[in-house]
């Protein structure tokens, strides 16, 4: 918005412009005018974006005799005023006043009495606040309406405007609820405040009995929830849907939300609807005199009769009071708890005290619906026998440009599979992902099975999510079915088991990927691996843990014990040709460590282990040994000046001479020296 300067001028203002002079004008710091009217409340304030603003409300002005002469104030527009403000020469820069649309805005008031008129001005800005900007819907855009963001990450819907009255309001045709509460999203934003509490109301109908339920998360914090749903079901005429929120911290440009996913519905195969009448964040008081007892948190497995007992009365063992005053049947609770989900879900409920003449007392209870699975590790549904369910489905539209469609596709025999098709891969694996919770120990080992075929050669990736970090495992796709097996050492809890779909480039649109099975099994090897250790390091269960390149292995044993071996086709021009190796290790500063090998070759060579932090040669701790027909064991100590991530232990095989020649590796281990006394 461009500033203009504050003027007030005479009632001849039209009469002295065509004489060449503006008399009467001078700086609003004066209260009065040549034709001596009085204006109070006029002074500049702040409004809250989405707040409506009456630009009336205190304003007074009075004539020379002291006469009210309020009812003539007209404040002026383009529309309706194009004379008075080109005569005032902003015409050209003015903004109507709006309350939903952020800005600075110099108002201009206009006072008749007679023969004379007088015009005044002021300073308003609107601010992003605690309110969302456009909760009415009354400004709108190409796209729907200003301010808001239809999010589809992992369901279906359009959106229309209908007319309600005079004013279009947005309405969702839903042809797929997805499998989480996120998948469908209405977004925009707002500023909160730390200890501040907020009454949401959102105004809403279905003739199909639709769920909602409206939230913030934290756009600085991977987009958290700050806390959970607060859900209802909808009814068929517009009804007021209250839930409450007191802020922890001060969040700026929080993500204000109305999920409409999957939530309460019984049937999640029909077809829904819902309208929005209008959304409105307003900051309230909490009333603190009021003590509530039995709202502890509480979690609940899915359809258990512990759950279905606390869903028929959830007030059940609350009270509250104002010292000796009870006030429990004065309590309403807020929202509603799901029976049945598909992925663990937060509810929150808020036990509402009612105070018509102050702030009401309100606490919140935490109730966590979980699903009971054989174990906590186990993924729910991994065969697809029970179409698509417990799987979310993620397409990231607040980032990249990812396009997917989820189905389930049934197999000769009548068992199923997940079917994606991928309409836009764009430019990264995580903007599509079909994934599910589980809950994976730490220091605990694990087998994951994965059976999949893609409509074209690519690959997609296998995200853990462990603690906040993630490993990640490249899961190559052909046109075939095959079966890929992972061993996973979990570094940490494990809660996000993540297949990534998108990326790979233009190669990757149109392509479909069908996924038959998913399985994860705890591992017979129980051994609780340090950063710094090589996994199944005398080859108890062959290959697992060990990475190859350039030559095939296959295990074995004889009177030396266990064994991986590689008789080699050709010769290679250089050692790294052919290798075996494990990455990802972590070694101390000041720290010695020793590496033991055990190996012979049908014939004499030389061969190089390297042990390269951040897979970088000239970081490295790299040896030689002298492999012979003979079993040997070899031993190199070494230790790092600095930290070590991240870190390549390899055995270079590759070489000249080496054709039809066979290499077996009984022992390929690292072991801590202790430190003198």
């Amino acid at each position: 918005m461009k500033k203009t300067f504050k003027i007030v001028c005479s009632s001849m203002l039209s009469l002295l412009l065509a004489a060449g002079a503006l008399a009467g004008c001078k700086d609003s710091g004066s209260s009065s005018s040549e034709a001596n009217f009085t204006w109070t409340g006029l002074t500049e304030t702040t409004v809250a974006a989405g707040d409506p603003f009456d630009l009336m409300e205190g304003v007074k002005v009075t004539n020379a005799a002291g006469t009210d002469i309020t009812s003539s104030v007209t404040v002026l527009t383009l529309d309706e005023n194009e004379q008075e403000l080109t005569e005032l020469g902003v015409y050209d820069d003015y903004d109507d006043f709006d309350y939903h649309i952020t800005g600075v805005y110099t108002v201009y008031y206009m006072a008749t009495d007679g023969g004379e008129k007088e015009f005044e001005s002021r300073e308003v800005t609107v601010e992003k606040q605690h309110n969302v900007s456009n909760g009415d819907f009354a400004v709108e855009n190409k796209d729907g309406f200003f301010d808001w963001q239809l999010d589809t990450p992992g369901g279906s819907t359009t959106m229309e405007k209908v007319t309600e009255g005079t004013a279009k309001k947005p309405k969702f045709n839903i042809t797929n609820l997805g499998n989480a509460w996120y998948s469908l999203q209405y977004m925009s934003s707002c500023n909160l405040k730390e200890g501040e509490t907020y009454k949401i109301t959102v105004n809403a109908k279905s003739a199909t009995g639709k769920s909602v339920a409206f939230g913030f998360e934290n756009p600085s914090n991977n987009y958290a929830m700050m806390q959970g749903l607060t859900a209802y079901t909808l009814g068929e005429s517009y009804a007021d849907y209250v839930s409450y929120y007191t802020a922890n911290a001060d969040y700026t440009n929080a993500k204000a939300v109305l999920y409409f996913g999957y939530m309460l519905e019984e049937d999640t195969a029909k077809a829904y609807d819902l309208t929005i009448n209008s959304i409105k964040i307003e900051k309230v008081e909490k009333c603190n005199e009021v003590t509530f007892t039995g709202v502890d948190n509480a979690t609940f497995y899915a359809e258990s009769e512990e759950l279905k007992a606390f869903i028929a009365n959830p007030k059940a063992g609350v009270t509250a009071k104002n010292g000796e005053t009870d006030l429990t049947d004065r309590i309403t609770v807020k929202g509603e708890v799901s029976e049945k989900i598909m992925e663990g879900t937060n509810f929150t409920l808020a036990y509402v005290v009612e105070n018509q003449n102050g702030p009401s007392a309100i606490a919140y209870r935490s109730i966590k619906v979980r699903l009971k699975k054989e174990h906590p590790y186990s993924l729910i549904n991994g065969t697809f026998d029970e179409n698509i369910n417990f799987w979310t489905q993620d397409v990231v539209q607040s980032e990249g440009t990812g396009k997917a469609v989820y189905e389930w596709a049934e197999g000769d025999a009548k068992e199923g599979a997940a079917k994606i098709t991928i309409e836009n891969p764009s430019t990264a694996g995580w903007h599509i992902q079909f994934r599910q919770d589980v809950s994976m120990e730490k220091n605990t080992n694990y087998i994951i099975k994965i059976r999949a075929k893609a409509s074209v050669n690519r690959t997609i990736d296998l995200e853990l999510n462990a603690g906040g970090s993630n490993s990640s495992y490249q899961i190559p796709l052909t046109t075939e079915y095959t079966e890929q097996e992972i061993y996973y050492s979990a570094p940490a809890n494990t809660t996000g088991f993540r297949f990534l779909l998108g990326g790979g480039g233009s190669a990757n649109n149109g392509s479909i990927i069908w996924i038959d099975s998913a399985e994860i099994t705890l591992d017979p090897d129980t051994t609780q691996y340090a950063g710094w250790q090589l996994k199944n390091s005398d080859f108890e269960y062959g290959m697992r843990h060990w990475g190859s390149e350039g030559s095939a292995f296959v295990e074995g044993s004889d009177d030396n014990g266990k064994y991986v071996s590689s008789t080699f086709a050709n010769n290679t021009s250089a050692g790294w040709n052919i290798q075996l190796r494990q990455d990802g290790k972590q070694f101390e500063a000041g720290k010695t460590y020793k590496l033991i090998v055990k190996a012979n070759s049908t014939v004499d060579r030389d061969i190089t282990v390297e042990i390269n932090p951040d897979m970088t040669a000239s970081k490295g701790k790299n040896t030689k040994f002298h492999f012979t027909s003979e079993v040997q064991t070899f031993e190199f100590e070494f230790t790092f000046d600095e930290v070590a991530n991240n870190t390549r232990v390899g055995m270079l095989l590759g070489g000249n001479n080496i054709k039809d020649s066979t290499v077996k590796i009984y022992q390929f281990e690292i072991v801590e020296v202790p430190a003198e006394a």
